[in-house]
């Protein structure tokens, strides 16, 4: 008789969306007018690259448009129609060589990406695993030489212990144009090195709820 099971709990919800129909040159055209428009840029997290102005999904423009198309076939139908969304975005262009550090979106409830320009090898996004504090006291067992006779004996135990229950500190999504991905707000994510010999651009976005008035 097996006494141990595993049983997954409190998985974290990724919405993904691609779009059918996307106009990726005029996406593109429009987000290098805005560079045009504020050279500068701001500084987040991202280290090189320009990082627009913030925008909001009101405003009447090409972005806003696909957003409301995507983000409305695909979170916003799990949502309770009776709470109140507000949706502010921004530009990113990436040249080669620049990346974004690992950060959160502690003012926002969701927060997501949508590719437009991603050249082979443009960088991944990727995902800290929120309960990683499971691999950090697994991983405390390796300075402990009464738990087993051998690393190699502890390390096998700890790739059991991830085979079992699917855990992995990190996961990556691979970008491609019409592509978006919404995840909460609060799960830590980096942005990869651009190693193409262009361009990535993408739009970034925060999703505030709050209760109809």
């Amino acid at each position: 008789m097996n006494n141990y099971n595993v049983q997954m709990l409190f998985p974290v919800c990724f919405h993904q969306y691609l779009f059918d129909e996307f106009d990726a040159d005029e996406l593109i055209k429009f987000c290098y007018e805005q560079k045009e428009k504020n050279l500068e840029g701001q500084v987040r997290s991202n280290r090189g690259g320009w990082h627009s102005s913030f925008f909001n999904i009101k405003d009447d423009n090409i972005i806003s448009t696909h957003l409301k198309r995507g983000l409305g076939k695909s979170i916003f139908t799990s949502l309770d129609p009776n709470l109140g969304v507000d949706v502010s975005y921004w530009i990113m262009i990436n040249p080669p060589n620049t990346y974004n550090t690992s950060h959160t979106h502690p003012e926002a409830h969701f927060s997501g990406v949508m590719w437009i320009k991603t050249p082979e090898k443009c960088g991944d996004i990727s995902f800290n695993n929120p309960y990683e504090i499971v691999f950090r006291s697994l991983n405390e067992l390796i300075h402990n030489p009464y738990e087993f006779s051998s690393y190699i004996e502890m390390h096998s135990y700890l790739e059991e212990v991830r085979e079992q229950t699917g855990v992995h500190p990190t996961y990556k999504f691979h970008p491609e144009p019409g592509k978006m991905i919404t995840f909460p707000a609060s799960l830590r994510h980096e942005v990869k090195v651009n190693e193409s010999n262009e361009d990535r651009i993408s739009v970034s976005y925060n999703i505030h709820i709050n209760k109809q008035n």
